[in-house]
């Protein structure tokens, strides 16, 4: 080979930087010396567009794995090289976990990174988007104006994966270049979308909702692309229907497991002082995959017992490799705001629903009068 790969990666770098240069130059060439400036400038752009748009998505959650099949769909048509990142509230990933040498886009989708996060990225990448819907993540970020390459949809009427899926099929609706088998997946996937919708906001107005969420947890598919390299055709593969009639034969079976978790709820003096009042609390080691459902049943509980209308789902993480520390999740009904609680200690979320990590030892001393059973 006449010049190493790096090298010649180099002077073909610094020989099509100077192409509108060359145009000139090539006025003074006899007309019988041809060139395609064309098919040189589009290949000056192939050479240079080497860098990959990465995707970081809310992992383990439906909302967000459905956020990022439509990224998926949408980078699959046009053909852009990606890299996607499943992203954990209890242990985010950071910019050095991140190859920037090879990103130029980059996608955060239903969860934003925590604080500083977007700060830190934005100025190391070409273009940040944000899809986000969470309560935290808009007060975080929706009035700032100092990011001069990022892009925000932040919208709490609609989940992290509608708010994809109406960015991504606006943007495909774009392209000049037929997509049409990407836009009929689109097109067939969105009642999918609406029912992921339906329960991750708390709305449940879809029918048989709660069987379709119970029949896409019994599918128990592998959220992280880096473990399951075909997550995504295992999701375009589900239909509503089908997903339901699943849901429907597990329905009671998990009804009877919220019941039991709820009688034996206990009292706790919520984040460990009277300031956030008092509410009802659960351990759900075991269950913590209906977290959402028991949770908000049992605020409904504490609520009739004349506490705060909160219920607190306290379970292990076993990914977070540390048993000292146990994840509490907060579910609220009415107009109760879990956020207060939840950034106090780290967290965040939406109003009726947030999250924060805390130390067992500290879990303990909120109790009340031990493990008091209601």
């Amino acid at each position: 080979c006449w010049m190493g790969g790096e090298r010649r990666s180099v002077f073909f770098g610094y020989f099509f930087s100077g192409l509108p240069f060359f145009h000139q130059i090539l006025k003074i060439f006899p007309k019988f010396i041809k060139f395609d400036l064309t098919k040189m400038n589009n290949l000056g752009v192939k050479m240079m567009m080497h860098k990959k748009v990465a995707v970081l998505y809310h992992y383990p959650c439906h909302d967000g794995v459905f956020a990022a099949l439509a990224a998926h769909l949408y980078l699959s048509a046009k053909s852009i090289p990606s890299l996607f990142f499943p992203n954990t509230v209890y242990s985010p990933i950071t910019i050095n976990q991140l190859p920037l040498q090879e990103i130029s886009h980059l996608y955060l989708l239903d969860f934003t990174g925590p604080p500083g996060f977007v700060h830190k990225v934005s100025p190391k990448v070409e273009h940040v988007v944000i899809l986000d819907h969470h309560k935290t993540a808009i007060e975080s970020l929706g009035d700032d104006v100092s990011f001069s390459n990022v892009t925000r949809v932040l919208d709490v009427e609609r989940s992290g994966a509608t708010i994809a899926y109406d960015y991504f099929t606006q943007k495909l609706m774009e392209v000049e270049e037929s997509c049409s088998r990407e836009m009929n997946d689109f097109k067939r996937m969105r009642r999918v979308f609406e029912y992921i919708e339906d329960a991750d906001i708390w709305k449940w107005k879809l029918p048989e909702s709660k069987a379709f969420n119970s029949g896409i947890l019994d599918l128990r598919i592998e959220y992280d692309f880096n473990q399951n390299q075909s997550l995504f055709e295992e999701l375009l593969s589900l239909d509503h229907e089908s997903v339901i009639n699943r849901g429907k034969e597990s329905l009671c079976r998990k009804r009877k497991l919220i019941q039991e978790a709820l009688d034996k709820s206990f009292e706790i003096v919520l984040g460990g002082n009277e300031e956030f009042g008092r509410c009802l609390a659960v351990n759900a080691d075991e269950i913590a995959e209906l977290r959402s459902e028991l949770g908000n049943q049992l605020a409904e509980k504490s609520k009739n017992l004349k506490l705060r209308g909160v219920g607190a789902v306290v379970y292990r993480v076993p990914e977070l490799g540390d048993e000292t520390k146990v994840k509490i999740s907060l579910r609220s009904v009415g107009e109760e705001d879990t956020t207060v609680v939840s950034q106090r200690f780290g967290g965040g979320g939406h109003r009726n629903a947030s999250s924060f990590l805390l130390s067992s030892i500290e879990f303990e001393q909120w109790k009340e009068g031990g493990v008091k059973k209601l």
